[in-house]
């Protein structure tokens, strides 16, 4: 009886000890509760972020093999180095610079794409059409490169030489097609720096040629006053005139000669301009991307969790923190 009453006692006055939640501490009640309000809010704001997606290509080094003059160009990834403090061979370290360059810059920003994104995480998706400098909101060029180079971003390995090419937006779509208008660009870039010094040469060889073919006009007319002047010179008995005749008919010869020749070497350059050009070796060319990027949102609300508790925690407890860290380091 006397353990029944008490068992009644137990439960008339409360759940059992087993059942109880423990209470938290009275100073950490506060910075708990304000993390919370601050993890809330942070996840609030946060989901008003919108999505962003990366695409990614990967570009290799070329075989470092020569063009047709044996000339490998200011990317030969075998160049030896020219002297203490030289920077890194290899031929995607030109990639790199090609690709932080204005050129690459201003056609990417001024080409039109086509996508689909979204204003916020949850908004509807958009169709949109226009030049990458209206997707960053920048009135010029000059303004754009800032937001350009955070957007489109290149890592080079400096063991393999593997040249990794990304760019990140609020679509999918945009963001693969500047990733490969970038590569594309690139690629554009190399074919004009490796036909430059072709197309130099064949320009030389043109300009030589029109005046080789003004000397050849000269001649020719020379030559043809000379024979209606005199019709029979070469059976003639005067050994002078058929001496005249033949030096002239043998420069207008050599000219001609000259001429031919120019005109093959003329033909040979725009040929090897044509064909002396730097292969791009794409590895990887990108896929539309699924999967979000960033925000990370639950690192987001964590870590605002955290730097509110513990500045919360800090400011309740500032004669604590005082005796922690600042007293010790006075003498």
């Amino acid at each position: 009886m006397a353990g029944g009453a008490q068992g009644g006692r137990g439960l008339r006055g409360g759940a059992p000890l087993a059942m109880r939640t423990p209470s938290l501490p009275p100073g950490l009640r506060r910075p708990l509760a304000l993390a919370l309000l601050a993890g809330l809010a942070a996840a609030g704001l946060s989901s008003l972020l919108p999505d962003q997606f990366r695409a990614e290509v990967r570009i290799l080094p070329d075989a470092g093999h020569a063009g047709p003059q044996n000339h490998a160009g200011i990317w030969a990834p075998t160049a030896p180095p020219v002297g203490p403090g030289t920077r890194e061979d290899g031929p995607t370290v030109i990639y790199d610079d090609i690709l932080r360059s204005r050129r690459v810059a201003d056609a990417v920003l001024s080409a039109t794409y086509a996508y689909r994104d979204r204003p916020w995480r949850f908004g509807a998706l958009r169709d949109r059409r226009g030049t990458l400098l209206e997707y960053l909101g920048a009135g010029d060029p000059d303004r754009a490169m800032g937001a350009f180079r955070g957007l489109l971003r290149v890592e080079r390995n400096p063991k393999s030489g593997l040249l990794t090419l990304t760019a990140e937006t609020r679509s999918p779509e945009l963001s693969l097609q500047v990733v490969r208008r970038a590569t594309e660009e690139l690629r554009r870039a190399l074919v004009d720096l490796a036909q430059a010094e072709g197309r130099n040469r064949a320009r030389t060889a043109r300009e030589r040629l029109e005046e080789v073919g003004v000397i050849c006009s000269g001649k020719d007319e020379a030559f043809r006053r000379f024979q209606d002047a005199n019709r029979n010179w070469e059976t003639s008995a005067a050994p002078d005139l058929r001496f005249q005749g033949e030096r002239l008919r043998g420069q207008v010869a050599l000219w001609r000669r000259v001429q031919e020749n120019l005109t093959l070497n003329q033909e040979q350059a725009l040929l090897e301009a044509r064909n002396d050009a730097q292969t791009l070796l794409v590895l990887d060319a990108g896929d539309l991307p699924r999967a979000k990027s960033r925000p990370h949102r639950s690192f987001i609300v964590f870590g605002a969790m955290v730097v509110t508790g513990t500045a919360t925690w800090a400011a309740l407890n500032r004669t604590k923190v005082h005796d922690l860290f600042i007293a010790k380091e006075k003498p």
